[in-house]
């Protein structure tokens, strides 16, 4: 269970592990499971509706994060963290909460009663803070007593909050700001999220930007007679933003949301300038088209087609391809497209320069007004609306001097500190994260190879980065493990620290290598010598006589996550998604992944029923190439140790991963052996052929995933020997490597193989 957090503020020490959510429509549910996820003991309260039933919204809402195959929660046992009660009843004197958080409809009249009431009844020492998007935090903190405005603060989580990283925190006048501190604290140690400062200003930060910059380019794109399909052709990843480009991302956020915030703006004097209603969006809102909670917006799913809307005919049709000269000159690579857009005379590409500049030069003019710092500017765009790079990274990618040159020749005055500003934004290397970066630990430069680069701290500790394209496996990182545990061994290091930069920590092997092994007839010479040599490195990992800590986040899959399992100690972000996925293209895990749970199970003193029934549950998690959806369900199901180390904040992974490395060095570290054990042998494997026969028969599975199944249970199993046969981790290896080897010679291997690389997703023949 994640831990709560002790925090000081007024002179008052506090641990934050109760918490009170206020409010259990969509986003109050979302983060009372969020909290519970923490570690934190919930209480969710809603209003009463029915006399009869008191507790009906907020029992709705625990059954919907408690549900039995949709949990909102890491864990089903930590239901018993989260309870649930009515405003009537359940805020009463003596209240132990530590925090309140507000999530009830954005009525100010509404959260004044609320708040005035758990005012009264809430520890003098309980930090009070309001989910609000909309309403400024001072209006609504405005009628609580002096003591309880001091204690309270916006914290605007984005939606879905287990996945958004953004949380705004916004103080007022009157708040204290240490708790302001406190509180941003709690949001990135205990939550695990990025917390941005903002000012008590509409829209605060992320909201701000992102409805100026879209409502901005729907604006200048209906003067230009664009299309909703062209727009969002080159408003997505040509400029560093999500795919789904302008006004797909409305229609999902909510096009009523986006008008009434850029009406509010445009009702400010200071902000009319900025904010142009597009006409396109005034009809849309008329019409109750408002996207997809309405189930049409300026799209429309039909089946599988996604119509668009046809603004002559109030229709909708199928799109027309998007044909415009510019495409042909953009790429995937941003910083070209950013060249190309600020060197463009084509009418299009003037059009997304005006785009980029009116957004940094709208970003400029909120510094110090929406926040005191620019770089909250581009956390809150980053993290908050899943743009690659914030104004600022942008315009430092189009150069600080040409721009500022450009803009004020286009726009005239600039911001003072924008013309005094004369470095760029960002040094080189410099990136957003408040988090410390592996190279700011490393000492020395070991070695720098194709592969992987090794670096060893100040304190005698190697760090061995994998530098391969996209983080995949290959022979070469392979080789590269085996000499870096030579290096640990033979040299006076303490102990190894196994990383990879980016969003995930390796979704394994390339699989056209693979098909390009098959095609040259290699399979029985480079891929045998392949899968060898990765259990070689596994085997290395496993046994150093020195500690090994590997630091993972995002998708650990196929060859990753068999690093993963090899590492004698992990620590690993709640959001890492493990899983062996080699079933989906005919192959069974060629790393040692499988001979690694086995081994785990043949190992525990347990009777044979319970091992015949845990290798049953991997052997349906490895055929039906089970992800799991956190660390935790990783943990539960034994992918990862219990020893293992879970934290919520991706970002601190790696710190805690070094941390953890010197704290296993430093106490007489015990390496693991190499132990025989008594194996099922033909005992497992005739009922993993029933459970097979069965699968088929039923048509669940096809004759050839019942062979892939098959190889999959001769691994666990031990291979075709009797029952109580005394075999190592070295021998399942071996068979692994076997049935590995096998598969990849079978056609209808080759065949899934191929599908998947042309069709991306798996063929079940």
């Amino acid at each position: 269970m994640p831990m709560s957090l002790t925090l000081v503020f007024g002179g008052i020490e506090m641990n934050i592990k109760k918490a009170t959510v206020l409010g259990a429509g969509t986003m109050g549910a979302q983060i009372a499971a969020l909290l519970v996820n923490a570690g934190l003991k919930v209480k969710l309260l809603d209003i009463v509706l029915d006399k009869e039933d008191k507790n009906k919204l907020s029992k709705g809402a625990y059954d919907r994060i408690t549900h039995p195959k949709k949990s909102m929660l890491y864990n089903a046992d930590w239901n018993k963290n989260l309870t649930y009660g009515n405003f009537e009843d359940d805020l009463k004197a003596g209240d132990d909460s530590d925090i309140f958080i507000e999530a009830v409809t954005e009525k100010l009249a509404i959260k004044h009663d609320l708040w005035l009431k758990v005012a009264a009844i809430a520890r003098k020492d309980a930090i009070l803070a309001s989910n609000t998007s909309s309403i400024p935090i001072g209006a609504i903190a405005k009628p609580l007593p002096e003591e309880a405005k001091a204690r309270f603060v916006g914290v605007h989580f984005f939606n879905p909050p287990r996945y958004m990283k953004l949380v705004e925190i916004i103080p007022h006048e009157a708040t204290n700001p240490v708790v302001t501190e406190d509180l941003k604290t709690f949001v990135s140690t205990v939550l695990g999220k990025g917390a941005v400062d903002a000012n008590d200003v509409s829209g605060f930060v992320a909201n701000r930007i992102g409805t100026y910059s879209a409502s901005d380019t729907a604006y200048r794109a209906e003067q230009l007679g664009l299309s909703i399909t062209e727009v969002d052709a080159i408003t997505g990843k040509i400029i560093g933003r999500p795919k789904t480009g302008t006004f797909r991302l409305l229609d999902m956020v909510g096009i009523d949301i986006g008008y009434f915030v850029t009406k509010t703006m445009m009702s400010n004097p200071e902000e009319t300038e900025y904010f142009k209603m597009p006409k396109l969006v005034e009809k849309m809102v008329a019409l109750g088209n408002l996207g997809d909670k309405t189930k049409q917006g300026f799209y429309k799913k039909d089946g599988r087609k996604r119509l668009v809307f046809d603004v002559k005919t109030e229709t909708y049709v199928e799109p027309k391809p998007v044909e415009l000269a510019i495409l042909k000159e953009f790429s995937r690579d941003l910083t070209k497209n950013l060249t190309t857009i600020f060197e463009s005379e084509d009418e299009v590409g003037i059009f997304l320069w005006e785009t980029l500049r009116n957004l940094m030069y709208y970003s400029a003019i909120n510094v110090p007004k929406a926040t005191n710092e620019y770089i909250n500017i581009d956390r809150a765009m980053v993290w908050g609306y899943n743009w690659s790079v914030g104004p600022f990274q942008l315009w430092d990618m189009m150069g600080l001097d040409k721009v500022k040159a450009r803009m004020e020749k286009e726009l005239g005055e600039l911001p003072e500190w924008i013309k005094e500003r004369s470095e760029p934004f960002y040094q080189e290397g410099q990136s957003i994260s408040p988090a410390s970066k592996p190279e700011d630990f490393a000492h020395k430069q070991v070695w720098k190879k194709e592969d992987s680069e090794l670096f060893a701290t100040q304190d005698n500790f190697l760090m061995l980065a994998m530098r391969t394209p996209n983080n995949t496996i290959t022979v070469g990182f392979e080789a590269d493990i085996v000499k870096a545990v030579d290096v640990l061994e033979k040299e006076d290091y303490k102990g190894l620290l196994l990383y990879s930069d980016g969003p995930n920590f390796s979704v394994g092997a390339n699989l056209y290598y693979m098909k390009m092994a098959i095609d040259q007839e290699l399979v029985d010479t480079e891929t045998r010598k392949g899968s060898e040599l990765f259990h070689e490195a596994v085997r290395r990992m496993k046994f150093a006589s020195k500690p090994i800590v590997t630091a993972a986040k995002g998708r650990a899959l196929g060859g990753g996550a068999e690093l993963v399992m090899a590492s004698p100690y992990v620590v690993a972000a709640a959001e890492t998604y493990i899983g062996l996925v080699e079933a989906g293209v005919g192959l069974i895990p060629g790393g040692g992944g499988l001979a690694e749970l086995a081994d785990r199970v043949y190992r525990q003193d347990v009777s044979r029923a319970d091992k015949i029934r845990q290798l049953a549950d991997i052997l349906t998690q490895v055929s039906t190439g089970h992800v799991t959806m956190s660390a935790y369900e990783a943990q539960q199901i034994g992918f990862l140790k219990e020893t293992d180390m879970i934290i919520q904040n991706e970002e601190l992974v790696f710190e805690a991963a070094l941390q953890t490395l010197r704290l296993k060095a430093a106490y007489n570290y015990i390496p693991n052996n190499l132990v025989e054990y008594e194996v099922l042998g033909t005992n497992f494997k005739a009922i993993a052929a029933a459970q097979v026969d069965a699968m088929v028969d039923g048509h669940f599975a096809s004759k050839y995933d019942g062979v892939v199944t098959s190889a999959i249970a001769d691994v666990l199993a031990g291979g075709n020997v009797p029952l109580g046969t005394k075999v190592n981790q070295k021998w399942l290896q071996k068979l692994s490597e076997d049935n590995f080897v096998k598969l990849s010679k079978n056609e209808k291997t080759y065949e899934r193989i191929v599908h998947m690389l042309e069709k991306k997703k798996p063929l079940r023949n």
